[in-house]
């Protein structure tokens, strides 16, 4: 059974049939959608606060991820929101010297930790 040229994308020694388009061009349309540098960026954000802001920190906050270069950070604790909002742009300048220029925060953001459970490290 003989193929139609227009299914197959024309015939032998021809370009691709109108409305087709490189493989690699549509995978960096599938990329780019998926936002996976965005991911990459934020995934490397939550590990670097982990090594700056050091154990005790640690065990009172939970990293929930990165938004339009804002890290969004659950605190334990009035008193751990208010001493971690003196040390906001300490913590920040810190983590942007480790961070790639494009994987830079423009901030920190500290919420209430939503839930009851206790953090255990």
């Amino acid at each position: 059974m003989k193929r139609s040229a227009r299914r197959t994308g024309g015939r032998h020694g021809e370009g691709p049939a109108e409305g087709f388009r490189p493989v690699g061009s549509v995978l960096d349309d599938v990329l780019q959608a998926l936002k996976l540098e965005t991911r990459f960026a934020a995934a490397e954000a939550t590990d670097r606060w982990a090594t700056t802001v050091g154990p005790k920190v640690l065990a009172r906050t939970r990293c929930v991820g990165v938004r339009d270069g804002e890290l969004l950070v659950e605190v334990k604790g009035a008193v751990w929101m208010g001493h971690l909002a003196v040390l906001r742009q300490g913590i920040l300048d810190q983590m942007n010297r480790t961070l790639e220029p494009d994987q830079r925060l423009r901030a920190i953001r500290f919420v209430p930790m939503r839930s009851k459970e206790v953090i255990e490290r």
